[in-house]
């Protein structure tokens, strides 16, 4: 004889009510991922605007529009930005994202900080440039005048006037080191500034003893987001001559990538038939 307990265990009524609890606990299993499908967007991205340059109205705008928030992480200053645009934003440009999620950015400073000039004068033109760096300044230009020690720093210079240690600046700004050339007509060859960036092209000469000169840009670049993504695709003197130091080296810009890949095959053939007829007469 079956006791009750077996008996329950194998009736009707056990087994219907199973069932019935399988059947609540799926239905429940069910309105929850489908409260989640609908509350958090499972499955759909939004994708991220590129807000570099923009305005913190303009941002707002946009991201009310695409159902995503925008907090300020940081905040620099970059002279080349106007200022209270947005300079970097987290996540980047074309990131999916779901609605509702927040766009950390950088902005740039209504207001520049201010700081104490170093002495970056009667030493080396390499640890003057170090000086100034870690001062939050730059070199941005190199006068040479007659003097025995070439590339030794003499003064410094703000603008046309000279500076001196102490006098507050404003922090990223750029200043003249008046260097000497040494005695003799001292040479040396131009550096290659093709397929580089004008801020990376203005580095390269500097660090070459020569300055970035005018700057032109072609009919593709139309607005500063341009400016920055262009890249040299000529540039006088060419790289293959030799100028006297503190030269000016003009450049041109394009986002053409084309046209870089075009001018940089022609010096490629140029150099290479400068080398094969040097051999050749050797």
């Amino acid at each position: 004889m079956k006791s009750p307990l077996v008996q329950f265990l194998f009736s009707r009524i056990f087994w219907k009510n199973v069932l019935i609890a399988l059947g609540l606990t799926f239905g429940l299993i069910l309105m929850v991922q489908i409260s989640l499908y609908f509350y958090t967007g499972h499955g759909k991205k939004i994708r991220v605007p590129d807000f570099t340059g923009m305005s913190l109205q303009q941002v707002d705008r946009l991201c009310v529009q695409n159902n995503i928030k925008w907090i300020i992480q940081d905040s620099s200053f970059v002279a080349e930005f106007p200022r209270g645009t947005i300079l970097a934003q987290y996540p980047l440009p074309g990131s999916g994202i779901k609605k509702n999620r927040k766009i950390f950015i950088t902005t740039n400073c209504w207001f520049p900080q201010m700081i104490k000039m170093p002495k970056a004068f009667d030493m080396p033109y390499r640890q003057a440039e170090r000086v100034l760096l870690s001062a939050g300044l730059h070199v941005s230009n190199i006068e040479y005048i007659p003097h025995f020690a070439p590339t030794y720093v003499l003064e410094q210079k703000f603008g046309d006037n000279l500076i001196a240690e102490g006098t507050n600046i404003e922090k990223g700004s750029g200043v003249t080191l008046v260097v000497g050339e040494g005695l003799s007509n001292e040479r040396s060859p131009v550096p290659n500034l093709l397929n580089f960036s004008r801020e990376t092209a203005r580095i390269i000469a500097l660090k070459n003893f020569f300055n970035l000169g005018a700057t032109r840009y072609d009919s593709t670049v139309t607005n500063a987001n341009d400016s920055a993504l262009a890249k040299v695709y000529r540039q006088f003197p060419d790289f293959d001559n030799q100028a006297r130091l503190g030269t000016s080296i003009d450049v041109w810009l394009t986002i053409d990538s084309l046209m870089i890949r075009q001018m940089d095959s022609l010096f490629t053939v140029k150099d290479t038939t400068i080398t094969d007829s040097t051999q050749i007469q050797n």
